[in-house]
């Protein structure tokens, strides 16, 4: 039978409450065993102070225990007074060894603990009694004022003597046992059920994690608490979630790359076509178109390697400190044409204190700029405007790139960095391009550490800011 995660728990949870109730009874058996046994020991402790009394009385008449220690029959006389119950066994008894058998009476017990007894001088010196090395004696001390005359010494008991105290020891355990029982009855059920609930989410996630790996990103595990395991199903929500968009986005880049190639391929093949069924004729027009589209394609596929390039990180580099005023400069001077051809106005705003500086990489900052710059001359209608301003403060280099009328909707301001990414409107694809440029700065700002948005531009369009921190290595 395989041991599931379930089991596991109920099986731990098993064992250490049945270890705790067994090492409670146990301590509970010893504790209570030597509770009585204290106990009759201080009873017999306090009857030796009957014997302790005659002891300091004939040290006082006779100055000394001399006499006694002559006569054992007047010691075997004193100790009779302790248990005169069972005086009749004490001569008997000190005739032993001290080695009973091993199923004694109450009654052995208590000659056992008189023969034990035993008569010390002040150097604790054996004076009567039965020698005993091989057990542990306790001490009552003989003084007369502040002088020690001499030790009564003798063997505490190692079992429970009386009959109604080993009743009430037995009840006591039965009861303790009993309570114990209906105690591991009581956890065991509440370890079932919180095996039960604590093994049931990581179960969900194995199935969902299974499920998850074939390929069903649509899986989702409801998370319950605030714990480690509620903190990881939220976390197996949100891969999920990933997973889909990714898998989403993947779908519709190949599909939207598929249609951005399927145009310039279908234009070449029927032109192609016309040629080959003599339709039309080659001339430098017919050339020319074909380079045209050709070359639109070739674009578009630099475009879609550069990017890939991009994502995964695989561009290159090659950071320096440089002059982003100069840069900014000469890339809107290289686009002063295009911009008259295009029917629009080309500005830049650069500071004339001095020139902004910072670490980057001069090639793609220009890629950059440009992107910027090929973008809103594109999209920007005829007889408007572009602007591109730049400023800095103590941390950041922030580069604006503004233009007139059209504007972008609120709503695809931040869906214009995604890649293939257009408008239905008039920023669509009849004005050209493939819609990677701002991904592919998207890109290259986050490589310098920066940040890119759009806004309202107070020309009419779209304002592209860049942050750049000064030091982006």
């Amino acid at each position: 039978m395989r041991l599931t995660l379930s089991r596991k728990l109920w099986l731990a949870f098993f064992c250490t409450l049945s270890l705790c109730v067994l090492t409670m009874y146990l301590l509970l058996h010893g504790t209570l065993k030597r509770g009585f046994l204290d106990y009759t020991s201080q009873q017999a402790v306090q009857r030796l102070e009957i014997l302790q009394e005659a002891l300091v009385n004939i040290h006082g008449e006779e100055g000394s225990f001399a006499e006694l220690s002559r006569d054992p029959q007047r010691w075997l006389d004193l100790k009779s007074i302790i248990f005169p119950d069972h005086s009749s066994s004490i001569v008997s008894a000190d005739e032993q060894t001290g080695k009973g058998s091993s199923d004694k009476s109450p009654q052995d017990y208590y000659r056992e603990f008189v023969t034990s007894i035993s008569l010390h001088d002040a150097e604790k010196n054996l004076l009567m009694g039965v020698p005993k090395p091989d057990q542990r004696i306790s001490w009552v001390p003989l003084s007369r004022g502040e002088s020690i005359i001499g030790y009564l010494g003798f063997v505490k008991p190692d079992i429970v003597v009386r009959e109604a105290d080993r009743r009430f020891m037995s009840h006591v355990l039965r009861v303790f046992g009993i309570i114990s029982l209906v105690i591991l009855v009581i956890s065991l059920g509440v370890a079932t059920f919180f095996a039960r609930r604590i093994s049931k989410p990581i179960v969900a996630l194995s199935e969902n994690t299974q499920a998850l790996a074939s390929g069903d990103y649509s899986r989702r595990i409801e998370a319950q608490g605030q714990d480690e395991i509620g903190q990881l199903c939220r976390h197996f929500n949100q891969l999920a979630q990933t997973l889909q968009a990714n898998e989403h986005s993947r779908a519709h880049w190949i599909a939207d790359i598929s249609h951005e190639m399927r145009t310039p391929v279908s234009v070449l093949q029927a032109h192609i076509e016309a040629l080959q069924d003599g339709v039309r004729p080659l001339n430098r027009e017919c050339l020319a178109l074909l380079h045209s589209k050709v070359s639109g394609l070739s674009a578009l596929i630099d475009d879609l390697f550069e990017l890939t390039l991009s994502d995964i990180g695989a561009l290159s580099y090659q950071k320096q400190t440089l002059s982003l005023s100069q840069l900014v400069s000469s890339c809107v001077e290289q686009y002063q044409d295009k911009a008259r051809a295009a029917g629009l106005s080309l500005a830049a705003k650069l500071p004339e204190a001095e020139p902004i500086t910072l670490t980057g990489d001069p090639k793609r900052l220009e890629q950059l700029i440009n992107n910027l710059l090929e973008n809103s001359i594109r999209y920007t209608r005829a007889s408007g405007r572009v602007e591109v301003e730049l400023a800095q403060d103590s941390t950041n280099v922030t580069l604006m790139v503004r233009d007139s009328a059209p504007s972008v909707p609120p709503k695809d301001r931040d869906r214009i960095f995604e890649r293939l990414h257009r408008l239905e409107a008039s920023r669509s694809r009849n004005t050209g391009g493939a819609g990677l440029g701002l991904a592919i700065c998207k890109n290259i700002v986050a490589a310098h550490q920066g940040a890119i948005s759009a806004e309202d531009s107070p020309l009419g369009g779209v304002t592209i800011r860049v942050q750049l921190p000064h030091n982006s290595d």
